[in-house]
């Protein structure tokens, strides 16, 4: 049974939250990420309070390997007639990934992020410390309007300083973890 995609619009905020699907039972330091995004002039416009007890990224400079480098927000789109896709990370300094896939597999295909790399410019965004952890808002262009089908994902890498691993989650129902699955993302239809 496909479900009806969800309606994206520029008035009311569609809400998504982080989970860890592909484990029986979350992760104990599993923290919340609240997500909120709404569709204009072409892009999605999303906002994340992501909850945090040591916020932090190493990243100097745009379009580094920010995963590894600390916490990051990561925000991956398609259009539906499109096998390419955007992947744009914000880190809690406003440190920018922007990449750009041809398909779902090129990600396992390059040597490395310079050869899927976009201007970070391309992507809007703000990251502010909060009381609770840390705010980020992106404006990502995708080219799509009224009545295009999209697909998204919002994911989080939430590190810890002293802990080898960071926390992973992600709005996807993903069996597995592995975040580039565009089968997987939520389906949207613009409003």
């Amino acid at each position: 049974m496909t479900l009806a995609p969800v309606v994206l619009s520029a008035d009311a905020p569609v809400a998504f939250t982080l989970r860890q699907a592909w484990r029986a039972a979350p992760e104990a330091g599993l923290l919340a990420t609240r997500v909120a995004v709404t569709f204009r002039g072409g892009a999605l416009h999303v906002q994340a309070e992501l909850d945090d007890d040591d916020v932090f990224n190493t990243a100097t400079a745009h379009n580094q390997r920010t995963w590894e480098l600390g916490d990051v927000f990561e925000i991956f789109a398609r259009r539906a007639d499109e096998p390419g896709y955007v992947e744009a990370h914000v880190t809690p300094d406003n440190i920018k990934l922007h990449l750009r896939f041809v398909d779902h597999e090129q990600h396992r295909r390059i040597a490395g992020i310079d050869e899927v790399a976009c201007d970070p410019a391309a992507i809007e965004s703000t990251a502010t410390r909060t009381a609770t952890g840390w705010r980020a808002t992106a404006v990502v262009p995708l080219g799509a309007g009224p009545g295009d089908l999209i697909f998204v994902s919002f994911c989080r890498y939430d590190a810890t300083r002293g802990q080898a691993k960071p926390v992973l989650s992600s709005s996807s129902p993903h069996p597995v973890l592995a975040f580039h699955r565009p089968d997987q993302w939520t389906r949207c239809r613009i409003g």
